[in-house]
């Protein structure tokens, strides 16, 4: 018999803490987009459709359901007990979660325990850079700081990432700036 392998999620972000109203919870369906075509919501995209599908059975209800309907059982159930019924249901085994997004987020840690499932920190450079610009007067020291919290964090993260890749993709020169472009 063939065992079915253990899924990873090489990159995502943390959950929720707080309960959402339809139009926000629409809105995280399909973040960076624009407006859902006329006569439609972002309920009737293709991640809209596969939320409507899958989620609701794990929550007690029938797929398809409402999305009226389904909020509110999320809301019954509470915030925990809804996102460890649809964490454990995904049958995701390893999240590698990236913490660079502001907001009410589970960390790692609260990921691990309400999947039922391991998860690792991705991090985040801009955030790093940020904070050790805080701190750092002049370029040689940001730099300094810089390199000494990318070796901290390595220390436990599995992953980095940058908003870069995103905004960019390709046309990012390979090679990193030099001090003066810093």
């Amino acid at each position: 018999m063939i065992e079915t392998p253990s899924l990873v999620d090489q990159y995502c972000h943390g959950v929720l803490r707080t309960e959402l109203g339809l139009g926000t919870f629409e809105a995280h369906l399909a973040r960076g987009e624009g407006p859902p075509a006329a006569g439609t919501t972002f309920f009737d995209t293709q991640a809209g459709f596969a939320v409507r599908r899958w989620c609701p059975p794990l929550l007690d209800l029938e797929p398809h359901c409402p999305p009226a309907h389904y909020l509110a059982r999320r809301r019954e159930l509470g915030v925990l007990e809804a996102g460890r019924r649809l964490l454990r249901g995904s049958g995701i085994t390893t999240f590698l979660v990236d913490t660079g997004l502001p907001g009410d987020l589970t960390g790692p840690g609260e990921m691990a325990s309400a999947g039922a499932a391991d998860a690792h920190e991705i991090v985040r450079l801009e955030l790093l850079a940020e904070q050790v610009a805080d701190t750092s007067g002049t370029v040689e020291s940001f730099l300094a700081n810089l390199a000494e919290s990318v070796h901290a964090a390595a220390a436990n993260a599995v992953a980095f990432t940058s908003v870069a890749g995103a905004r960019h993709g390709l046309a990012l020169a390979p090679e990193p700036p030099g001090p003066g472009e810093v």
